[in-house]
């Protein structure tokens, strides 16, 4: 049977099923003996030919809706296990049944997916949020008062506070207008701006975005460049620190001092201490966001502690910092 779109309706009568396809791909099944949907495990990745199975009749297909006919993949969506459903289709689900709260690209929609998507149980983080929803719509709560109940909601069931402001530091490449950092050894010292010189540890890269590093961490990098460190010697442009796609290498001492002396800020912004680390002035800037900055860089040296530790054991004895 022919439904919306390119989906279909067809019988597998060997196994007493209903298979649902969208574009000749398996996406849904209806078992006749359990009168029960779930989601094909494999969906959208194995062909079927709708021809080649008998169809539907409309109202076998009515009965296993629960009385509708159905006009859209949600309706298929939403007779599956919650558990089956990926946190952008419940999200889409949700701003279905309450369109006054989940507008399509508002503020609360955006909390409820970042929510959905950090849960471990998607799952019960769904149900919790549709019935956070259902109490809203009956006691006629303002979508202003809904952040706030989010929020509560997401430290309840995840322990922290994922709304927060947070500078992030990304596992792996993230190949848009991002630092990368990693573990590296030369392997030919005649050009060390060739790719093909270099050997990368991209099994401990991380990501920083440009702006972050321009506004916490260039001090240090500008401080502890080194351009007669024979690896910045055969650069192209060995003179300073820079941003275009190019190997900015440091050893592992001068990380280490990098280190200290971010964790004499972060002592300094902890306690209110004077700080002979950085500008002074650069330090006033940083106050202003204690909390942040803190977290930060906190992170940070945690995360080239353990590059500093993989690389020596693996033979990287130095660090690169790449900019876009």
């Amino acid at each position: 049977m022919k439904l919306f779109g390119d989906f279909d309706a067809v019988k597998f009568p060997e196994e007493n099923l209903m298979f649902i396809t969208h574009d000749r791909y398996l996406y849904y099944i209806y078992s006749f003996e359990r009168k029960n949907w779930h989601r094909y495990q494999n969906a959208g990745n194995d062909m079927i030919h709708a021809d080649h199975y008998p169809d539907v009749s409309r109202e076998e297909l009515e009965a296993a809706m629960g009385g509708i006919f159905p006009k859209k993949e949600a309706d298929f969506l939403r007779l599956c296990y919650p558990s089956e459903l990926w946190p952008r289709e419940m999200v889409g689900l949700l701003s279905e049944d309450y369109p006054d709260y989940m507008s399509p690209c508002g503020s609360i929609c955006s909390m409820v997916e970042l929510f959905l998507s950090e849960s471990d149980s998607p799952r019960q983080s769904y149900k919790k949020t549709r019935e956070l929803f259902e109490t809203a719509v009956a006691k006629h709560l303002d979508i202003t008062e809904l952040p706030d109940l989010i929020q509560k909601l997401s430290f309840d069931v995840l322990g922290r506070d994922i709304y927060a402001r947070k500078i992030e530091i990304f596992d792996g490449h993230n190949s848009s207008s991002y630092f990368w950092i990693q573990p590296v050894r030369v392997i030919d010292y005649e050009d060390t701006d060739n790719m093909y010189n270099v050997a990368e540890m991209k099994g401990s890269e991380i990501s920083i975005e440009e702006d972050d590093v321009a506004q916490y961490l260039t001090p240090f990098l500008y401080k502890y460049f080194d351009p007669d460190l024979d690896a910045n010697k055969n650069r192209s442009d060995a003179s300073d620190f820079e941003w275009n796609l190019t190997y900015n290498y440091y050893t592992h001492e001068s990380i280490s001092c990098i280190l200290r002396d971010i964790c004499a800020v972060i002592d300094a912004l902890s306690t209110g201490k004077p700080c002979d680390a950085v500008d002074p002035d650069w330090m006033k800037e940083l106050s202003a966001d204690a909390a942040l900055v803190i977290d930060f860089y906190r992170r940070f040296v945690y995360r080239m502690e353990y590059m500093l530790a993989i690389g020596a054991e693996k033979g990287y004895d130095l660090i690169s910092f790449m900019g876009p």
